[in-house]
């Protein structure tokens, strides 16, 4: 499945490893395009995002199920 952000959201930064980087946070710019990825979880989070386009500063990102429903739209892709 894929979501476009639909409200710029900043969250915490996580290196490939998943851990935290502290005091880095970042942006998840509005229209910015993430496929939903079940079988991965790299820093733990409930939802993780693989980036398609227009990224800003993530190639992936790790949510909650309400983060998600506040700030993106599932796409018909």
């Amino acid at each position: 499945m894929r979501y476009k952000c639909v409200k710029e959201m900043y969250i915490q930064k996580y290196d490939d490893g998943g851990f935290m980087i502290e005091n880095e946070y970042g942006s998840v710019p509005v229209g910015s395009i993430w496929e939903r990825d079940d079988g991965t979880s790299i820093a733990g989070g409930d939802i993780h995002l693989e980036a398609v386009e227009s990224s800003g500063d993530f190639g992936w990102i790790e949510i909650s199920a309400d983060h998600l429903k506040e700030n993106f739209v599932q796409t018909g892709d």
